[in-house]
């Protein structure tokens, strides 16, 4: 299992598509990844939603720019 650390975002994913929604994303600086907990909604997540604006260190595997969350912890402000 891997880790990853960055800002948690809310972005349009999917522009124009069927599957076409806002978005949480973690934002790595190097890399923009899709959340989604494991087996949690891929539209809509309120444990996630509540992250948005954090910096969050989260565990999970990726498929592609999908980051499936296992857990995770919030970090304090600098």
């Amino acid at each position: 299992m891997a880790e990853f650390l960055g800002n948690v975002t809310k972005r349009r994913y999917g522009a124009g598509s069927k599957s076409e929604h806002d978005a949480v994303m973690l934002e790595t600086g190097a890399d923009r990844f899709l959340l989604r907990r494991q087996g949690g909604n891929p539209f809509s997540d309120p444990a996630l939603d509540k992250l948005v604006g954090k910096r969050v260190r989260f565990r999970g595997r990726t498929e592609g720019n999908l980051l499936i969350v296992s857990d995770w912890d919030e970090m304090p402000d600098k």
